[in-house]
């Protein structure tokens, strides 16, 4: 149990140290923060591009860390040896496996918290600049404050990583992620709204459902096949899912203050967990009958 917590805290460790990670993060960081500064007003509800631009960031970006992330680490264990050297220390290959799952699908967890909670702050955002704009009769724009501390998340641990890294032998990729995940806690609970968290919770949880299944299957071509052929399976995987993103992705009943009900979040992850199991035991099937040696 001691050997599993220890694989499933050190791959996400190497998934957070990935510079790949670092960018897509501080990407999906920048696309919450700055869309919705972009005429979003002129969409008939002060918050929707807000929402949008969260939702789409946790879907599109979340997709290329679930798509990367396990084929990298995955390949790398294998390639070095590392894998034969863990499977050695009374560790059967199906623990191996899905104790490294697990650690990809909580790097994957740092980064889409990350995003919903700065997405959460914009729209907090929005929606208090659209409340100022019915009092001033002003044009609504983004609340200052909010948008200062979300591009604050994208920006500031770049700087705070570099300077560490230099002064204090930090490192970079890592620091720079877990103070994005940091910022992101502290301005969530800056004017923290409860009702708004409450709406909005679910319809970001429901976004990271795809990714999740692209993960397993990710990981599950990976400790088969090389790298390109994992990748290229993984998209394939990629493609069938596009028809089911609509019913995870759902920022139109969000509008006029609604919210997708939490029987609709439960009904959809049961509906997407056969899928995900799946992959996770074509990967145990793949990793027990491959050779290590």
């Amino acid at each position: 149990m001691r050997r599993g917590r220890t694989i499933v805290f050190a791959t996400a460790l190497e998934l957070l140290c990935e510079p790949l990670f670092m960018l897509v993060l501080q990407a999906a960081l920048l696309l919450s923060a700055v869309a919705p500064a972009m005429h979003y007003h002129q969409f008939g509800e002060a918050s929707r591009m807000a929402r949008d631009a969260g939702l789409s960031a946790i879907l599109l970006c979340g997709a290329t860390i679930a798509f990367t992330g396990p084929i990298r680490t995955f390949r790398r264990e294998i390639e070095t040896g590392t894998a034969q050297v863990a499977l050695a220390h009374s560790v059967s290959r199906t623990s191996f496996f899905l104790h490294k799952a697990i650690g990809c699908a909580m790097a994957y967890g740092v980064f889409a918290l990350t995003v919903a909670l700065v997405s959460l702050t914009v729209v907090n955002g929005a929606e208090i600049g659209g409340r100022i704009a019915e009092k001033t009769g002003d044009i609504a724009r983004l609340w200052g404050p909010s948008f200062t501390l979300a591009l604050a998340a994208a920006l500031l641990p770049i700087v705070a990583a570099a300077v560490l890294n230099r002064f204090a032998r930090f490192r970079f990729v890592l620091t720079a992620n877990l103070l994005s995940a940091s910022i992101a806690i502290l301005s969530a609970l800056y004017r923290f709204d409860a009702a708004l968290s409450i709406r909005l919770m679910p319809a970001l949880a429901l976004a990271a459902l795809p990714s999740l299944a692209l993960l397993a299957a990710s990981a599950a071509f990976a400790v088969r096949f090389k790298a390109n052929v994992a990748s290229t399976l993984s998209a394939a995987v990629a493609i069938m899912l596009l028809p089911a993103l609509g019913n995870y992705c759902l920022s139109d009943a969000l509008a006029q203050g609604g919210m997708i009900p939490w029987t609709y979040l439960a009904c959809a992850t049961a509906a997407a967990l056969p899928a995900i199991a799946a992959l996770l035991l074509l990967g145990v099937h793949f990793i027990n009958g491959r050779d290590l040696q």
